[in-house]
């Protein structure tokens, strides 16, 4: 099975699924989030249509926001990873992570990737060279690893790449990592207004897209699937304040029924003949 998502590598108090800086630049829609020590956390996000057009800030705003490192990843199937790392006052560097005997990943680095390249591809990354940078991003972490642990990692050709690059994060010294369990609702309107906004996310309009514009329907079908991913894990959203929510952007821009008219009744007298 395919995979296209980003993994992103921040220390914060806040879940990163909810910081507005992880949110512009990577889209909304986790599906995994990790806690470790000192509040490192790893989110593993993918994009919706609509998003596309604004993703791709990179990792500098949230390491502007959190005051510490951030490491992202855009993994593109198990063909490659472009990575970007942000240090605040320290250096920032990128990277195109894939096997050295392929000729490229033939992979769009452009458009749809939230770590955009312009320009030509990158060479594959020398396993050495990133190995010392992520070794110096994990000190400026203030963790304990070292090179040559890291650098056995992404040399192992055993392991496909996607999962090369999570055993690589394993590898920085963040610790032991918990999985956070999302919050799940089975209201049905919830679920209907969802499914909706999926379809809806696909009508914004985009550069890639021919829509004119977005209907009052849509744009509110849209905001309520972006809230409900968020709300996954955020323990003070209820059920009840989502299907409220739910709710509200089920019925923007339906048109009213209106009322049969009452049958006509004759109030003039009969004509006597």
């Amino acid at each position: 099975m395919s995979t296209h998502h980003s993994i992103v590598v921040a220390r914060s108090m806040t879940p990163l699924p909810l910081l507005p800086q992880v949110r512009s630049a990577f889209g909304t829609s986790c599906f995994n989030l990790i806690r470790y020590d000192d509040g490192w956390q790893m989110a593993e996000i993918t994009v919706f249509p609509h998003q596309w057009a604004t993703v791709g800030a990179g990792p500098a705003p949230i390491a502007a926001v959190t005051g510490a490192p951030v490491l992202a990843a855009w993994i593109s199937d198990t063909a490659c990873a472009q990575i970007a790392a942000a240090i605040p006052e320290g250096p920032s560097w990128t990277a195109h992570l894939f096997d050295e005997a392929e000729d490229d990943c033939f992979f769009d680095h452009e458009v749809f990737n939230t770590l955009r390249a312009a320009g030509p591809k990158q060479p594959p990354a020398d396993p050495a060279h990133l190995a010392t940078d992520l070794a110096a991003w994990s000190a400026a972490a203030g963790r304990t690893t070292t090179t040559a642990r890291i650098e056995a990692q992404l040399r192992d050709r055993n392991s496909l790449l996607e999962y090369r690059y999570r055993a690589t994060i394993d590898a920085l010294g963040l610790g032991t990592g918990v999985t956070v369990e999302r919050q799940y609702w089975t209201n049905e309107r919830i679920r209907t207004a969802w499914h909706l906004g999926w379809q809806a996310s696909c009508r914004i309009p985009t550069p890639w897209n021919k829509q004119p514009r977005a209907s009052p329907r849509t744009t509110a079908l849209v905001a309520f699937l972006e809230h409900h991913d968020a709300a996954r894990f955020d323990p003070s959203i209820i059920e009840a304040d989502l299907a409220t929510h739910a709710q509200q952007a089920l019925v923007v821009g339906q048109r009213q029924r209106r009322k049969a008219p009452a049958p006509r009744t004759n109030t003039h007298p009969a004509d006597p003949h």
